[in-house]
C-alpha cells in the first residue's frame, strides 16, 4: 500500500473510532461500551427482528447461527491439517462464544437471570465483558495464525508478513489513541468546569497521544528502511537506518520529557484549574517498541560497516 493511501486509511480509522467513542458517551443505550461493538449492535438488530413475530424470531435465530458459524468455514477448509490444529480449536471456540454473545446481547433479560446478583446498572459492564471475551478469542486466533505464518515462511514471505504486521501495528497505535486517549479526553471535557480545564484536557490528550504518534512515525520510517533493504540499496539502507536511529533517540527524549513538562504546566496553571492530575506516566509499550527499533537500526548500521571493512580487507 502506498504511503499516502495508508495515511488516509489511518485517518479514516481514527475518525471512525473517535465516532464510536462519542457514540458510547452519547448513546449509552445502543453503545454501552467500546468492547461490546459490534456484537451489541448486532444483538439489537436481532432483537428487533425477533419482536416482529414467530417468523421474525426464526429468522433472527437463523441469522445468529449463521453469523457465529462463519469461523467454522475456515475449520472445514483446513480440516485434518496438523499445522492448523490449534487455529481450528480456537475458531470453534470463537463460534461458540460469538453465538452466546449475540444471543445474550439480543436478550439482555437472560443476562440478568444468569447473574441475579447484578443490578440493571451493571448491564453495560456485563455486555462489555461479553464483547471483550469474544474479541480476546479473535486476537488469540490472529496471533496463532501469525506464529504459523512466520514459522513456515521463507525469507521473502517473512519480509512480506513483516510489512503487513507493521501496517497493522500502525492501525493498532491509531486505535489506542482514539479509544484510550480519546475516552480520557471526553471524560475530562465533560467534567470540566472552567475554560482552562478544557484547554488542559486537550493538552493531556496530546501528551498521552504523543508516544503513539512517534510509534507510528517510526514504524513508517522502518517500512521505508525495509524497502531499501529488500531492494539491496546499500547506501540508502545505511542512511535510512542511521536516520531512523536518530529519530528513535529523539522520540525517547521527547516522550520522557513530555510528562515532566505537563506536570510543571499544571502546577503553573493550578490557580485556574479545578482538577489537577500530576503523575509519572510511563508509556512502557511505546518505549520498549522504540528501543527495539533503535537496537535493530544500530545492528543494521554496524553490520554494514563490518561488511565494508571486510570488503576492503579482501
Amino acid at each position: 500500500m502506498k504511503r499516502k493511501s495508508f495515511i488516509i486509511l489511518m485517518g479514516a480509522v481514527f475518525a471512525a473510532l473517535m465516532a464510536l467513542v462519542l457514540f458510547v458517551d452519547g448513546l449509552p443505550a445502543l453503545f454501552s461500551s467500546v468492547m461490546a461493538f459490534p456484537f451489541e449492535q448486532l444483538g439489537v438488530a436481532l432483537r428487533a427482528l425477533a419482536l416482529i413475530g414467530n417468523i421474525g424470531n426464526g429468522f433472527a435465530l437463523a441469522l445468529a447461527i449463521a453469523l457465529s458459524s462463519l469461523p467454522i468455514l475456515s475449520v472445514l477448509r483446513h480440516k485434518g491439517e496438523k499445522e492448523y490444529l490449534w487455529e481450528n480449536i480456537v475458531l470453534c471456540c470463537i463460534s461458540i462464544v460469538v453465538f452466546i454473545t449475540l444471543f445474550s446481547m439480543a436478550n439482555p433479560s437472560k443476562i440478568m437471570s444468569v447473574f441475579p446478583y447484578f443490578t440493571s446498572e451493571a448491564l453495560p459492564v456485563v455486555k462489555g465483558v461479553l464483547g471483550c471475551t469474544a474479541w480476546s478469542f479473535i486476537v488469540l486466533w490472529i496471533i496463532l495464525r501469525l506464529v504459523r505464518m512466520f514459522r513456515h515462511g521463507d525469507t521473502n514471505k517473512l519480509l512480506c508478513y513483516l510489512r503487513v504486521a507493521l501496517h497493522a501495528l500502525c492501525i493498532l497505535f491509531v486505535a489506542v489513541i482514539a479509544i484510550s486517549c480519546g475516552s480520557t479526553l471526553l471524560g475530562s471535557l465533560s467534567a470540566a468546569q472552567k475554560g482552562m480545564d478544557n484547554l488542559m484536557a486537550v493538552i493531556r490528550f496530546i501528551a498521552s497521544s504523543l508516544p503513539y504518534v512517534f510509534d507510528i512515525g517510526i514504524t513508517l520510517s522502518l517500512l521505508t528502511l525495509m524497502d531499501a533493504y529488500i531492494d539491496k540499496n546499500e547506501e540508502d539502507t545505511v542512511r535510512l537506518a542511521d536516520l531512523l536511529s536518530k529519530r528513535c533517540c529523539l522520540a525517547l527524549g521527547i516522550t520522557a520529557a513530555t510528562t515532566a513538562i505537563l506536570n510543571v504546566l499544571q502546577l503553573l496553571l493550578s490557580r485556574f484549574l479545578t482538577n489537577i492530575s500530576v503523575n509519572v506516566e510511563i508509556p512502557v509499550v511505546s518505549l520498549v517498541f522504540i528501543l527495539l527499533v533503535l537496537i535493530l537500526t544500530r545492528l543494521i548500521v554496524e553490520n554494514r560497516k563490518l561488511q565494508n571493512d571486510n570488503d576492503l580487507f579482501i
